[in-house]
């Protein structure tokens, strides 16, 4: 498929004709070339490939404010709100598991209800989770100071 004016036609990189747009053809103007739908400037380089030039003003720049999700008021009002979610279903758990139950435990016998002992059984279990965190915390605590006496010292020496 030739014709006159595929002489006319840009190429590509592989040298083969670009398509050219019909609102767009090969124009020449001072500010730059159009072809298939970029612009050119005198160089030969793309809008896009352009450097940015830089404002000359000696005003510094706005600083972008960041979007977050509220800061630290509205994370402990959710909190809050969840923690009162949590509190009423607990609650409505331990009403409606009140038959009494017979438990021993190193010899002692005692009757709790049923939602109470399961109650005090989870947050038997979070304490001890949360005695397990704390000593990693603290081992965690000491490396890091060790570390960084470390590394106090490799740079008094170095200087």
């Amino acid at each position: 498929m030739t014709s006159s004016d595929d002489s006319l036609r840009p190429t590509g990189h592989d040298g083969a004709p670009r398509p050219v747009s019909p609102t767009s053809g090969p124009t020449d103007s001072t500010a730059g070339e159009t072809v298939a739908g970029t612009e050119r400037s005198a160089t030969g380089r793309r809008a896009a490939e352009r450097p940015v030039s830089q404002p000359t003003t000696s005003e510094p720049a706005p600083e972008l404010e960041p979007v977050g999700g509220g800061g630290k008021t509205a994370g402990m009002w959710i909190g809050l709100i969840l923690g009162a979610i949590i509190l009423v279903l607990l609650l409505i758990f331990v009403i409606q598991n009140n038959v009494t139950a017979g438990f021993r435990y190193f010899g002692a016998e005692f009757d709790l209800p049923l939602g109470v002992a399961m109650l005090l059984a989870a947050i038997a279990g979070a304490l001890v989770m949360a005695l397990v965190g704390s000593v990693r915390m603290v081992q965690m605590s000491w490396t890091i100071r060790r570390l960084r006496k470390q590394q106090d010292k490799i740079h008094r020496a170095t200087r």
